[in-house]
């Protein structure tokens, strides 16, 4: 059976008002020092320049940047590239992105061509499947620098869960900027290391019409323990690195019943060493 890709969207015009609970709950300065000392520690060159896969709206590769790290993002996006950009300017910091979908293997190419080689690759809070991890990971392997790392957060379930059976809940959260709000309702459905994720955004737009718009995510979970056997990378180009329970945000990090990880590869061609 053809493994699955997710289709990962969003609505028009509602980046903005996802953006804003992005900003609320997660703690970017926060957990990027984590992913920052997790890259630092792991891998076995000096780490100047980084790659962001899925940059979205600049949050992480904003924080990295501050951090001293050169940063390149690709994101095909273009609505949030716009916020992005704004974001990059406001804090002055060494970003530079690209329109680019990773997973496009020609396009993913003509871009690094430009860029060149980097230190470390970040996948970081990106909802795509189990299928696109190990894409992303083949297609980024000769742009890394040989002693480099290929890094990703992933969720696991809390030990009271089964992903066996089939568990529902939802919340309602408020978020807002100085011009505008946003509702969100919440709809998480889990079964069989499956998240589906709805989430509802109630909003103004700038006509002063109340909108509703949906963004239906799909969360794969990996178990922490299965990671080699699910992903399954070629163990001669790629070594695993332990993972990392990340503890030091708070729980809204993450959807109800799930906890974030860090894990990577060091980008290990037996012939180079």
């Amino acid at each position: 059976m053809k493994e699955k890709s997710w289709n990962v969207t969003y609505p028009n015009g509602v980046i903005k008002y996802i953006d804003m609970f992005r900003k609320k709950y997660f703690q970017y300065p926060v957990f990027d020092k984590v992913v920052s000392k997790y890259i630092d520690s792991n891998s076995i060159i000096q780490c100047k320049k980084i790659c962001s896969l899925g940059s979205g709206t600049g949050r992480h590769e904003v924080e990295l940047a501050k951090l001293g790290y050169e940063v390149i993002g690709l994101e095909r996006n273009e609505e949030s590239l716009e916020i992005a950009n704004k974001y990059i300017k406001q804090n002055n910091v060494n970003v530079q992105l690209h329109k680019c979908d990773f997973l496009k293997e020609d396009e993913l190419d003509n871009v690094m061509a430009i860029v060149g080689k980097v230190d470390a690759v970040v996948l970081l809070l990106i909802p795509i499947s189990i299928s696109d991890y190990k894409k992303a990971a083949i297609n980024m392997h000769k742009w890394i620098n040989n002693g480099g790392v290929f890094i990703v957060d992933n969720f696991g379930y809390e030990d009271y869960i089964n992903p066996n059976e089939l568990k529902i809940t939802s919340n309602c959260e408020v978020a807002s900027d100085d011009d505008s709000y946003s509702l969100r309702i919440n709809y998480y459905e889990y079964m069989n290391n499956i998240v589906n994720w709805d989430a509802i955004y109630l909003f103004y737009d700038e006509f002063g019409k109340l909108v509703m718009s949906r963004d239906h995510d799909i969360l794969d979970i990996i178990p922490e323990t299965q990671v080699n056997e699910i992903l399954n990378l070629n163990t001669t180009k790629y070594k695993t690195l332990n993972s990392y329970r990340v503890n030091e945000c708070t729980k809204y990090i993450c959807p109800p019943y799930l906890y974030e990880y860090i894990i990577g590869w060091l980008k290990s061609d037996e012939e180079d060493f």
